[in-house]
C-alpha cells in the first residue's frame, strides 16, 4: 500500500514540475528528477522514473545446415578397343526396281572411339541397274591405328511392278501416229476432236514441237516415246546409246506435259532388222525395257504410209478399214502424222468406224500389247 502511494506521489510531482516549467520565464527547457522541489512541496519526496526493460523479439533458432549430399565420382569407363564399324543405310540386303540408274543409299563409318571415318570408306563392285539379278558391293575402311573393316551389301535388281492388262470391249481401235508432231498434227487433232476420238502419238524429240505435244496431251491423247534422232545406226549401237536417245525424248515430253511417259515404240518396231549391226540388241532391249516398267507397242494394222509411198487419202483409209475388219477384238493401227494424206484419211476412218460400232481409245499401261516377233 505504501509503495502504491509513493508511485502516485511521484507521478503528481512530475506533473507539477512540468506545469511549472512551461510557465517560468527562465529555467531549463525540461525538468529532471534532480531539480529542486518548490518550497511549498514536501521536503523529502524523491521522484523515481522506472523504465521498463526493452522488449526482445522472439526469434527461432537457425535451421541446422545439412551437409552437402555426396555424389560419388564415377569411375572412368574404358572404351573397348575394336575394329572400325561400317553402317549401311537400308541394310545389307537391298531390293531395287530395275531402272536406268542406281543410287547407293549411303553408309556411315566410325572408329571404336566414335570418330567419323565415313570419308575414308572405299566401295568396290558394280551394279547394272537395268539388268535384273544380284550384285555385291563391298565397303572397306581403315582407322588411324591400322585396324580395318569390310562389309558387303547385296543389291537385288528386280523387275518394276506393272499394272495388270485390262482387255477392252470388242471393236476397240487404238490409232497411233509416229514421227511427229509437225504442222499436219494440228489438222489431225482437229479431226479427232470433232469425232471425240482418242489416239496415241509416239513422238520424235528433236522436233521439239512441245506446243503440239502439250495440246494433244491436254485433249486426252496419249504421248509415248519414239526416238530423239531416229537414226538407227546411232540408236541401236548399244544399250547406253539407246537409253540416252530415249531419255532425251522423255525430257521433251516432260517439258510439254509435266510428267514422263511409260509407253513407247521402238524406231522401226521391235522386229526391225536395222539393229543387226549390234547383234542381239533387240532381244536384250525388249526385256530390259519391260523390266524397267515400260510397255512397248508394235501394231497389227498398218496404213502402209511409213515412207509416204504415194498412197492417196482414200487408199490409206481402205487399207486401215480392211485391217480393222480382220480384228474384231482390238486393233493397234500404225500411221504417220508427217504425211498429209495419212492425216486426211483419218476422218474417213473415224466415220466408218463409228458407223460400224468401233471405239477409238488411247493406249496406256493397262492396254493390251501387240508385239511382233523380234528379229535380232
Amino acid at each position: 500500500m505504501k509503495r502504491s502511494i509513493c508511485w502516485i506521489l511521484a507521478a503528481l510531482f512530475l506533473l507539477a514540475v512540468a506545469a511549472c516549467g512551461s510557465n517560468a520565464a527562465e529555467g531549463p527547457a525540461t525538468g529532471t528528477a534532480h531539480s529542486p522541489a518548490p518550497k511549498d512541496t514536501q521536503d523529502d519526496v524523491v521522484a523515481v522514473v522506472v523504465t521498463p526493460p526493452p522488449t526482445q523479439e522472439a526469434t527461432l533458432p537457425p535451421a541446422p545446415t545439412l551437409p552437402p549430399e555426396l555424389i560419388p565420382t564415377p569411375e572412368p569407363t574404358e572404351v573397348p578397343v575394336g575394329d572400325p564399324i561400317i553402317t549401311l543405310v537400308e541394310g545389307e540386303e537391298l531390293n531395287v526396281a530395275a531402272d536406268f540408274t542406281f543410287s547407293d543409299p549411303g553408309y556411315f563409318a566410325a572408329d571404336y572411339r566414335g570418330n567419323s571415318l565415313t570419308d575414308r570408306v572405299t566401295v568396290k563392285g558394280e551394279v547394272v541397274p537395268y539388268l535384273t539379278g544380284t550384285y555385291e558391293l563391298s565397303y572397306s575402311v581403315k582407322d588411324d591405328d591400322g585396324r580395318s573393316t569390310t562389309v558387303v551389301r547385296r543389291v537385288h535388281i528386280v523387275p518394276a511392278e506393272m499394272p495388270e492388262i485390262v482387255m477392252p470391249p470388242e471393236k476397240t481401235v487404238y490409232l497411233t501416229f509416229d514421227d511427229g508432231p509437225c504442222g499436219y498434227t494440228e489438222e489431225l487433232l482437229d479431226v479427232l476432236k470433232k469425232y471425240n476420238a482418242k489416239a496415241t502419238f509416239f513422238v520424235i524429240g528433236n522436233k521439239r514441237r512441245t506446243d503440239l505435244i502439250k495440246r494433244a496431251y491436254a485433249e486426252g491423247h496419249s504421248i509415248g516415246v519414239h526416238t530423239y534422232c531416229h537414226e538407227y545406226n546411232k540408236i541401236y549401237k548399244n544399250e547406253k546409246a539407246f537409253f540416252e536417245d530415249f531419255q532425251k525424248t522423255q525430257e521433251v515430253i516432260k517439258e510439254a506435259t509435266g510428267s514422263y511417259t511409260r509407253i513407247f515404240r521402238f524406231p522401226g518396231g521391235s522386229a526391225n532388222t536395222a539393229s543387226r549391226r549390234s547383234k542381239g540388241i533387240m532381244t536384250r532391249l525388249t526385256k530390259i525395257m519391260e523390266d524397267m516398267g515400260y510397255r512397248y507397242f508394235d501394231w497389227n494394222v498398218s496404213a502402209g504410209d511409213s515412207g509416204g509411198n504415194g498412197y492417196t487419202a482414200s487408199q490409206i483409209k481402205s487399207r486401215v478399214v480392211n485391217g480393222l475388219k480382220n480384228h474384231s477384238d482390238y486393233a493397234v493401227v500404225l500411221q504417220h502424222d508427217i504425211h498429209l494424206n495419212s492425216v486426211r484419211a483419218v476422218e474417213g476412218i473415224l466415220k466408218w468406224g463409228q458407223e460400224n460400232g468401233y471405239t477409238f481409245l488411247a493406249l496406256d499401261l493397262t492396254s493390251p500389247v501387240v508385239h511382233s516377233k523380234v528379229q535380232n
